[in-house]
């Protein structure tokens, strides 16, 4: 075999590896996006108790610790309007939207109303602080667990329940909530 045989064979070998390595790396890139995808994917939900609850089913029921020291439920304010509210005091956008709600349950808790928030995993110094320091009024709750913010599959902080008389929920709202948004939703409630 000439040197001139064999230097063709040679490249003709390493193309066929070239090809191959790529073809390769093709469907390991292809696995990988596969496999990325249906990660993504949810799981089917077989149990009603894990369906999130949403406008116009009654609200789960869960009582919590309150900063108060008392074990507060939500089955507490039957017959009133009550928003619930999660929220962290790391959470710029629920830090905002604090005033407003304060003002808006000082403003209607003689009608029925009543806030309730529900701090998601932080201690009772650090919430008491922060409560103290900005004279809020309403019930704080204390969530370590994470109950509630699984409970009503809460995604997002701040997240927004509002109940109406008969413990259903009217509105949901991810994000700052802000004054007109509270007259128009749990105005006509009241």
């Amino acid at each position: 075999m000439s040197a001139e045989t064999v230097a063709h064979q040679q490249t003709r070998s390493s193309k066929l590896w070239l090809y191959i390595n790529i073809a390769i790396g093709v469907a390991l890139i292809l696995a990988g996006v596969a496999v990325l995808f249906l990660m993504d994917k949810e799981p089917a939900i077989t149990s009603t108790a894990a369906v999130s609850p949403h406008h116009g089913k009654t609200a789960p029921h869960f009582p919590l610790p309150s900063l108060a020291g008392k074990t507060v439920a939500l089955n507490d304010y039957k017959g009133q309007v009550v928003l619930i509210n999660l929220w962290a005091t790391w959470c710029p956008p629920c830090k905002a939207e604090m005033p407003t709600l304060n003002a808006y349950y000082q403003a209607n808790k003689d009608k029925g109303f009543v806030v309730l928030a529900v701090n998601d995993q932080e201690d009772a110094i650090t919430v008491n602080n922060f409560i103290e320091a900005n004279g809020f009024g309403f019930p704080i709750l204390l969530d370590t667990q994470s109950q509630v913010l699984g409970t009503y599959n809460v995604r997002a902080l701040p997240t927004t329940f509002v109940i109406n008389r008969d413990g259903v929920i009217q509105y949901v709202h991810m994000g700052e909530i802000s004054q007109q948004q509270l007259e128009e939703i749990v105005g006509p409630l009241l």
